[in-house]
């Protein structure tokens, strides 16, 4: 794939912007899939807002398809378990 993914912090971010999180660890923890939760929160958030999304892994196809809804993204990795996704509606 040639998508590349934004591990930079970039302009747009400001934690006063956040208006939803979300913990993915939990959802995949009890069995769940959080993708069509995620993009059904990103579809409804108002532009110039930031959704926060915490998980143990990089979720590249989730990023992909709210990169195809014009979303932006950064990616903070932590550590090997621990991932945290902003995307950002402008």
């Amino acid at each position: 794939s040639d998508v590349s993914y934004n591990t930079e912090k970039p302009d747009w971010f400001n934690k006063k912007l956040i208006v939803l999180e979300l913990n993915a660890k939990e959802i995949l923890a009890a069995g769940d899939q959080p993708v069509n939760l995620v993009i059904s929160d990103l579809q409804a958030i108002n532009r110039n807002s930031i959704y926060k999304l915490l998980a143990p892994f990089l979720p590249a196809p989730l990023i992909d398809k709210a990169t195809s809804l014009g979303l932006k993204h950064w990616i903070v990795k932590e550590n090997e378990e621990s991932y945290i996704v902003y995307f950002y509606k402008d």
